[in-house]
């Protein structure tokens, strides 16, 4: 049995504590502020920061770009305007992840969660996709999200 003395025991707690706390958090949640007309593919650019912790997130391109690797989570909720219908993609590298649909009814309100592993400079981003080109301006349906869950993968 091999016995450890105290100081070095408490040393090494302290380090594991603090490599997992000394990483700074990435995380966004933007809206839109405004009605959005839509070109076919087009990326949506949310323009109202909500939070914006590490500036990954560009409101001047609506990409999240990984400042790391890692794994986060992704979540987009839509609402088309009035009475249309809406397919918004959420897309990695260009490459299709995920799908969410607003169908013609008032109000209806669609989301999507992912959770992607990224390496470092990978981009995320949603896009318009088959029907629809109108989002809605009421800012709280929608939203896109992303936050980094863990750099030990």
């Amino acid at each position: 049995m091999v016995f450890l003395p105290l100081c070095l025991i408490v040393f090494l707690q302290t380090s594991i504590i603090e490599e997992v706390y000394s990483s700074p958090a990435i995380g966004f949640s933007v809206q839109l502020s405004r009605d959005t007309h839509l070109g076919h593919g087009q990326a949506i650019r949310y323009d109202k920061i909500i939070t914006n912790y590490g500036n990954s997130y560009n409101k001047w391109t609506g990409h999240f770009v990984a400042p790391k690797k890692g794994l986060y989570l992704f979540s987009c909720s839509i609402m088309a305007y009035n009475d249309e219908t809406i397919h918004i993609q959420m897309v990695k590298n260009g490459i299709k992840v995920s799908t969410i649909y607003s169908n013609p009814s008032r109000f209806d309100h669609s989301s999507q969660t992912v959770v992607l592993v990224l390496q470092k400079g990978d981009s995320v981003w949603t896009r318009q996709a088959y029907s629809g080109r109108h989002l809605h301006k009421v800012a709280v349906y929608n939203m896109f999200s992303g936050v980094l869950i863990s750099e030990n993968i």
